[in-house]
């Protein structure tokens, strides 16, 4: 199962994204500085998980009695499935609380049962501020070692693995000066109280707990969300309420000048229908409709102070008399091609009144 999976299906995904890319952003600066510019994807100390609970209300340090630490291959894009679903196994069960980082090729983890921590809500474990790449770790291999007053602990982290082993201090103390020899005289770095304090607390993330939150986050939304749907409806039912009671004493007044403004219009057209120019339009088409039927071409069509218009027109010389009469013109003269200038009684008088000026 994969974390992001829940709050896809509570539609919070995007804007949970947004902010986990946000967390997760001085994580990684800070470990890149640590670990000489390595490879490192973001953690699970985020402000995504802030929606369980603020980073600012973690309590006391606790080691868990049955804390599991380990490593698996990374998967770019999938080091959250890849890492619940190893803690899931490893601790035999879904309800788990995780912590885990990814550094070049692999990613550490440590994972404890949800249970476990019941009676040590907020807390943090120490080891899950040391993994490999973040803030206050040590370049692997390395050992960590805690002396409680009841019990000890140590981690040993080296460039491909991460364990964790409790017992009493002899044996703890033991175990790790002969891991060190075992690994090279490896540094053992105690965790006393005033190293632990200098530690940046990394918080345990539960998607049980998570999933929960984010459920009363989107029941807020929606009821807020609700309640602004009915305000706004609210709102626009008042506008428009008192905008028909404003409008009602105009609407007569409205009425008679649309009624007005339609007989203008109505008149208009008839007018335009009326018209000179829609006659003379006529004229030119039948004309020129005349003229094709004929295969002529038309030269001149003007209409002068609203008279009748003149026109002159060329048509092939088997263009027969009664059709070049049934245009309302008549011959004009003859090129040398053989093409015939036909026009009204109009153009010829006005070719006439040129020669006179001539």
């Amino acid at each position: 199962m994969k974390i992001g999976d829940p709050m896809k299906k509570l539609g919070l995904g995007k804007a949970l994204g947004a902010l986990d890319r946000i967390g997760s952003d001085g994580g990684r600066s800070s470990a890149a500085a640590s670990s000489g510019g390595a490879s490192i994807s973001e953690s699970s100390n985020s402000m995504m998980r802030a929606l369980m609970g603020s980073v600012g209300v973690i309590g006391d340090f606790y080691f868990p009695a049955d804390v599991i630490g380990g490593t698996c291959p990374r998967i770019a894009g999938d080091e959250e499935e890849i890492v619940w679903n190893a803690a899931a196994e490893a601790c035999d069960t879904e309800r788990v609380h995780v912590v885990w980082q990814s550094f070049e090729s692999r990613i550490w983890y440590l994972a404890v049962r949800s249970q476990e921590l019941a009676s040590q809500a907020n807390s943090w474990c120490p080891f899950a501020s040391l993994l490999p790449a973040m803030k206050d770790a040590a370049m692997p291999p390395v050992c960590y070692t805690y002396f409680g007053e009841e019990v000890a602990a140590m981690m040993i982290v080296t460039t491909d693995g991460l364990q964790i082993f409790r017992g009493t201090s002899p044996i703890v103390r033991a175990k790790a000066e002969r891991t060190a020899r075992e690994l090279g005289n490896a540094p053992i770095i105690n965790l006393d109280s005033d190293r632990i304090e200098a530690l940046t607390p990394t918080p345990w993330y539960s998607l049980s707990l998570f999933e929960s939150r984010a459920r009363r986050i989107l029941a807020t939304l929606s009821v807020l969300m609700a309640l602004f749907v009915t305000g706004f409806s609210f709102l626009v039912y008042l506008t428009a309420s008192m905008s028909l009671v404003a409008s009602q004493h105009n609407l007569a007044e409205a009425l008679s000048q649309t009624q007005d403004k339609s007989m203008a219009l109505m008149a208009e057209v008839e007018k335009t229908r009326s018209s000179p120019m829609r006659d003379q339009i006529g004229e030119f088409l039948r004309i020129n409709d005349g003229l094709l039927a004929l295969n002529g071409f038309l030269n001149v069509y003007e209409i002068k102070d609203g008279s009748k218009a003149r026109w002159r027109a060329t048509v092939p010389p088997s263009a027969t008399a009664d059709r070049i009469q049934a245009l309302g013109g008549m011959t004009l003269e003859t090129d040398d091609q053989g093409n015939v200038a036909i026009g009204n009684m109009i153009e010829k008088q006005f070719e006439l009144k040129q020669k006179e000026k001539r």
